[in-house]
């Protein structure tokens, strides 16, 4: 193939969101062995649209920037173009290597789908056109190649699958991952879903690395997570842990009127 396009990722510039994401990166680090050369993370959604799109963009990022070769595996090939933001400017993708589709005269390799992003260390496999029968693609022995050249040439391998509980294509590749991870959303996953996200991982449950809750309010996430933001920096470039700054944001606070 020709000169790719880079694909354009955007990191998250909110530091408590950051804070989380650090957080599910040591989980699954931690789950790492010694004897693992790369480490392949799969998350789906206890129903549609829990972030996990989002979700594995982040972590990529975080892996990446910690000089970790990455690779975002995008697994929703069931998605309309026309929802597919990080597909626009990707020519093929995971769907045009599976169908067994030829560049030119000669057969697809899958570093023919495999793109730069704009973020050092971390690569993007696109879900490619719309396909009706992901999940008999997700069977076919050009699935195991896509997961031998990512272990060769990578240290994380993310991929990003959709909703467990509304088709079972990432139920495909549990076998062949080494850690799941379910997706919820506050207020917008029932506790069916839950249950029933549950019982589909059961058999793997050695690979369960747990559940990320999105959509949780501010409110209650000080509440599970106390003094989350003691070292972050305020607006003038203080921490919480300085006793001078606690008094500026105190009295400030009190005088009302401007944003600390």
């Amino acid at each position: 193939m020709g000169q790719k396009n880079k694909i354009k990722l955007y990191a998250n510039e909110s530091p408590l969101i950051n804070d989380a994401i650090d957080r599910i990166v040591v989980e699954i680090h931690n789950k790492k062995s010694d004897d693992m050369t790369s480490q392949s993370v799969l998350l789906t959604g206890c129903s549609p649209q829990c972030g996990t799109t989002s979700t594995c963009i982040s972590l990529g990022i975080a892996f990446a920037t910690s000089q970790w070769k990455t690779l975002i595996i995008d697994c929703d090939i069931r998605k309309a173009n026309k929802f597919k933001k990080l597909n626009q400017k990707a020519e093929v993708g995971l769907e045009d290597y599976l169908v067994g589709k030829k560049n030119n005269d000669e057969d697809m390799t899958v570093s023919d789908i495999v793109y730069e992003t704009n973020v050092e260390n971390l690569s993007y496999i696109p879900c490619g056109k719309y396909a009706e029968n992901s999940t008999r693609m997700f069977c076919s022995p050009k699935m195991s190649d896509v997961f031998k050249y990512a272990k060769e040439n990578f240290d994380y391998i993310i991929f990003d699958c959709p909703s467990i509980t509304v088709v079972p294509d990432s139920q495909i590749l549990f076998k062949k991952v080494d850690g799941i991870v379910l997706l919820s959303a506050l207020r917008g996953v029932t506790k069916k879903q839950i249950k029933e996200a549950k019982l589909k991982i059961k058999p793997y449950q050695d690979k369960y690395y747990g559940m990320i809750v999105n959509k949780v309010e501010l409110p209650l996430y000080k509440k599970y997570i106390k003094n989350f933001d003691y070292y972050f920096l305020n607006k003038y470039g203080e921490q919480k842990l300085d006793n001078n700054a606690n008094k500026k944001y105190n009295r400030l606070a009190q005088e009302g009127g401007r944003d600390i």
